[in-house]
């Protein structure tokens, strides 16, 4: 007698855009997506405002190219930003989710950037954010960076990753965070706090 194996069903680890035209209009209209264009790629373009916010999502839902207000995908299950808007007129939520990593983010965000209440370990894919407030507080890597984020400086949050004091997303090489907070003439963070997320190389 055949043994029949079991079937699993497998979580889908990515987003499962969809694939139509159709599917695209089927989806805005799931969530009450109005004044769009879709483009070739199936991404669309907003002239509005994107309310995803406490939606259950574990993935966005859209690929979005262009939102000409703001847009929330704020208080769902997202490990991942991936068919975020390339380009936001207006401010960018994405607080209370899983975010382990900004993949996916924005390039522009013209308003403010909101990313409160995740679990961050590093600042890679971090946008250029034209708004006058970043706020992050509540991820492992705030530790870090609370003496000059909401400064709004993206020089700075450039050479925050250019220095490549986080690696592998867990562990923290202490000389070059002193030489960063040293040259940039900035308050050291409490180590011990930071060693309840990460590991230390001195």
């Amino acid at each position: 007698m055949k043994h029949i194996k079991p079937y699993k069903i497998f979580e889908s680890t990515s987003p499962n855009f969809p694939t139509t035209k159709e599917g695209v209009i089927e989806v805005c209209e799931k969530y009450e997506i109005e004044n769009y264009i879709i483009n070739d790629d199936l991404s669309i373009d907003v002239d509005g405002d994107v309310e995803l916010d406490s939606k259950n999502l574990k993935y966005l839902p859209l690929k979005f190219n262009y939102v000409s207000g703001y847009f929330t995908c704020a208080r769902n299950k997202l490990k991942t930003l991936k068919g975020s808007p390339q380009t936001v007129s207006g401010s960018f939520y994405c607080n209370n989710n899983k975010l382990k990593s900004l993949e996916g983010c924005p390039q522009t965000v013209d308003g403010n950037f909101i990313c409160i209440d995740n679990k961050l370990t590093d600042l890679e894919h971090f946008p250029e954010v034209n708004g006058i407030i970043l706020l992050i507080g509540g991820n492992p890597v705030n530790l870090l960076v609370y003496t000059f984020i909401n400064k709004a400086d993206s020089f700075m949050i450039e050479d925050f990753i250019d220095y490549e004091i986080v690696r592998n997303r867990d562990t923290v090489m202490l000389d070059r965070l002193k030489t960063f907070i040293e040259g940039f003439d900035l308050e050291m963070p409490n180590l011990e706090e930071i060693k309840k997320h990460y590991k230390i190389i001195e």
